[in-house]
């Protein structure tokens, strides 16, 4: 366990639910994107892997406050020979923004993006990426703060 991960106690809340796997397309010619912050991490080094085993490349880019705040640096790393991966650190806001939506820009409509994290997270990769890809290849993963916890979504709605 890595030190900045932190303990579950005895009476934390913690959530545990049946993960769900978004889709991905069987075409090997389509661009996968993945994004994650936070707890969000898990689910796209999951995705991720999954992509890999398929035999598929992907760009996967990981948001965090500090290097130290980071989790799963080790699993991004065993990551780099499936993918190109990007991690960014200490971004503040108006470069976070530059930096998610160049990495999506220019795309092609059939291009599946991936993003897990907490909900301003998710909401701001949704709206970059509804300017490039179709609704329907929008998937998000949405992280709560709130002990209740993660909600699964998909773009189109």
């Amino acid at each position: 366990m890595r030190d900045n991960l932190m303990p579950v106690i005895e009476r934390d809340e913690t959530l545990v639910c049946i993960p769900q796997n978004p889709p991905f397309a069987r075409n090997e010619r389509v661009r996968s994107i993945l994004y994650c912050r936070g707890l969000g991490a898990a689910s796209m080094v999951a995705l991720a892997r999954r992509l890999a085993s398929a035999g598929r490349r992907f760009e996967l880019h990981h948001f965090a406050r500090s290097a130290d705040h980071a989790a799963l640096v080790d699993e991004f790393d065993a990551l780099r020979s499936h993918g190109k991966v990007y991690q960014h650190f200490d971004l503040p806001d108006d470069l976070f923004a530059q930096k998610s939506a160049s990495a999506m820009s220019p795309t092609h409509a059939s291009t599946q993006i991936f993003c897990s994290g907490p909900p301003a997270f998710t909401d701001l990769v949704e709206r970059q990426a509804r300017e490039w890809v179709h609704a329907s290849n929008i998937h998000k993963i949405v992280i709560n703060d709130s002990p209740r916890g993660v909600k699964s979504a998909s773009a189109n709605r």
